[in-house]
């Protein structure tokens, strides 16, 4: 009898999951190309929650950049996304 590990198995919650990730990576990449280099690289998250898109950083400074790039950022979002997202949000991320 061989051991099966736990991805072997059919599982639609962890699909789910692995696709909403996907989601999100394919979201954080369409920010990202709207952005100068140096503020993308500072760009970690991308989640759009209700009409708000949630963007992550790592530091305050990039935070209120991030700002200065909210209208391009909602028009190229809408061009890519079936989702309404009438506002964006920026938060920091603190890794520990």
């Amino acid at each position: 009898m061989s051991f099966k590990s736990a991805l072997d198995f059919h599982n639609r919650t962890l699909d789910k999951l692995v696709t909403q990730i996907d989601q999100q990576k394919d979201l954080l990449s369409i920010v990202k190309s709207v952005l100068p280099e140096n503020l993308a690289a500072h760009t970690l998250h991308c989640v759009i929650h209700d009409t708000t898109l949630l963007i992550y950083t790592d530091a305050a400074v990039w935070s209120s950049q991030l700002r200065f790039y909210q209208t391009a950022i909602l028009e190229t979002v809408a061009r890519h996304v079936q989702q309404s997202v009438q506002r964006v949000q920026v938060r920091l991320f603190r890794s520990s």
